[in-house]
């Protein structure tokens, strides 16, 4: 039994049963199954053979203590948990399905997200795209304690390289439903996450040669101090209205858009143009250090 007490709830997680108790109450997950992400899967050898019934992650939908309940749905937000166990889909790591944000009514926008890894390391991939072209992709690698917003009009992939659970969180508006058709399309995300190198999928026209790795966002924006877990944003709700209303936020989201990235080369003599050597993401035993590593160069 795992206390998620970083997730500022008296929540507990049990991996062998896969439910959460929180306020004496059981918490059964929503399941993402292999048969539900066939469509992005890279290793397709690997996909022939593999059992497609398989769970992938559990997503915890709309979870409150009982004081806050009537605040999350007076202003439209949804509180989530996701376990991601560690795995591999053959040749590549664990990822979520993917999916996009539908547009605010009456705007060309999309609505965001926010997102706090709770326990272990998580890789985040958001592009924007226009149908198959890529205007915008960049990795965040986050850890416990970090926060990721996705802005406006990006989609979003989550990965767990690591030997670790990864167990993130993520405030959301909750009278929105997500797109997953346009991820699927495309056969998943602009880049494959392998255990040997990163690989560009072949369905985008993604004409960069540097891959851009941006760090999790800036927590006095947020109005947290360090170490304060998202849920304890519910106690002032205003401080959560970008998610509903990120047409009204342009201070917080451009910084979001603006802040500093690095990037990573990919070298014109390698064999494979559509690659990225192993070096810039991690392998199995050693996933975070050498993707920090990558990310400085």
């Amino acid at each position: 039994m795992l206390n998620l007490k970083q997730s500022g709830l008296n929540i507990t997680y049990d991996s062998d049963t896969k439910t959460m108790l929180l306020e004496k109450t059981k918490i059964s997950p929503s399941i993402r199954k292999l048969k539900d992400i066939t469509d992005t899967i890279f290793d397709k050898r690997w996909l022939g053979n593999a059992k497609h019934e398989k769970e992938l992650y559990y997503m915890f939908r709309d979870i409150a203590k009982k004081e806050h309940r009537e605040t999350i749905e007076k202003n439209n937000l949804r509180y989530d948990i996701t376990v991601i166990p560690p795995n591999t889909l053959g040749k590549e790591y664990t990822k979520t399905a993917g999916h996009n944000h539908p547009l605010l009514p009456n705007t060309n926008i999309t609505y965001t997200e926010l997102y706090e890894v709770i326990e272990g390391k998580g890789l985040y991939l958001l592009q924007k795209t226009e149908k198959n072209k890529l205007i915008d992709a960049y990795f965040i690698k986050a850890k416990a304690g970090d926060k990721i917003i996705i802005p406006p009009n990006y989609a979003h992939i989550t990965i767990n390289t690591c030997e670790d659970t990864l167990i993130m969180a993520n405030w959301v508006a909750r009278n929105f439903t997500s797109e997953y058709e346009n991820i699927k399309t495309l056969k998943g995300g602009a880049y494959y996450i392998t255990t040997e190198k990163t690989i560009k999928n072949p369905a985008y026209i993604n004409r960069t040669n540097t891959i851009q790795f941006k760090t999790p966002d800036n927590r006095e924006l947020l109005r947290l101090k360090k170490g304060e877990p998202i849920y304890n944003m519910i106690k002032n709700p205003y401080t959560l209205k970008f998610l509903t209303e990120p047409q009204n936020h342009h201070r917080l989201l451009n910084y979001v858009k603006e802040k500093p990235s690095t990037k990573t080369q990919i070298p014109n003599n390698s064999q494979d143009q559509k690659s990225v050597p192993s070096s810039s993401f991690p392998k199995k035993q050693t996933a975070y250090s050498q993707a920090r590593q990558a990310s400085s160069q």
